[in-house]
């Protein structure tokens, strides 16, 4: 459990440091959870449950001033609970979603600390303190790692039991809801996404999508037993084909735009050309 703890405590404070260099997207699900399952020993099961996870959180996005719930956080744990107990993927999703907002509360808090520090970096700026300065950068820096590494050491040493026990005591028909909730949160990302990026000329490559998902055949993966991934089979093409062909459809589109943008400019240099003709030209000719 300690290793674990540790492997946890240190994807947690990866994460973040990825998030302080930039937006860089490798701190969504998809990447760090999978990273996370391959730390753990559970490579397969950490990449499944970090393509579910990002569908979850799809249309999870910082718009202005308005601080979405912390979907790093919350994903991490919610996979690493479901992973080191051996959980499914209803499980995972009932623990990402409110540890994802109370992550939005911690990073709030440490943001209101590194706030607070701008007056003495200005005032070694105005001193030309510059090794001040860089000793306190570093410390809020390092301090700030520290704290999501505490945080992840921490939950998973003191809550691990803790989980479980609240896992074994959820009655069944609540197992049953969470189930049945986990197949619609995946939708309900896509619809917000969808919310920001719709247009008329999408509806074909959507209601394709669908087709493709909803008349065609793969093992759909229930969730983890003794440490591995428990398939069924479904009338359903997984993910990762549908993304396949969809990356095929948007290069021809792509391609094809591509395409009609240099004709549009080749004509447009052909009508400029037949404008500056000066026609005094033909007449001197004769």
């Amino acid at each position: 459990m300690l290793m674990n703890a540790l492997i946890v405590g240190f994807v947690v404070a990866f994460a973040k440091f990825i998030d302080w260099w930039g937006s860089t997207q490798l701190s969504r699900p998809i990447f760090i959870v999978a990273l996370l399952g391959i730390l753990l020993g559970h490579p397969k099961e950490g990449i499944i449950l970090g393509a579910q996870l990002e569908l979850i959180f799809l249309g999870n996005v910082s718009l202005g001033g308005v601080m979405p719930s912390d979907i790093t956080l919350g994903s991490i744990f919610g996979a690493a609970f479901a992973m080191i107990l051996g959980s499914n993927l209803e499980s995972a999703i009932a623990l990402a979603v409110p540890i994802s907002m109370l992550g939005t509360l911690l990073y709030s808090v440490i943001k209101m600390v590194v706030t607070s520090l701008v007056p003495r970096f200005e005032k070694y700026i105005q001193d030309h303190d510059y090794k001040g300065f860089n000793r306190l950068w570093h410390l809020q820096f390092w301090g700030f790692e520290l704290a999501y590494f505490l945080l992840g050491f921490i939950v998973i040493v003191a809550g691990t039991d803790a989980v479980s026990a609240l896992i074994n005591a959820i009655p069944d028909w609540v197992q049953s809801s969470m189930t049945v909730a986990s197949t619609m949160l995946p939708a309900m990302g896509l619809a917000l996404l969808l919310k920001m990026l719709w247009e008329k000329s999408l509806a074909p490559y959507y209601f394709l999508g669908f087709a493709l998902g909803a008349f065609f055949f793969y093992d759909k993966v229930t969730g983890i037993s003794d440490g591995a991934a428990t398939t069924e089979p479904t009338s359903m093409l997984s993910l990762v084909q549908i993304a396949f062909i969809g990356v095929i459809i948007a290069a021809l589109v792509v391609m094809n735009e591509l395409k009609k943008g240099k004709k549009q400019v080749e004509t447009s240099t052909e009508s400029t050309a037949t404008e500056d003709y000066d026609e005094s030209e033909d007449f001197f000719n004769d």
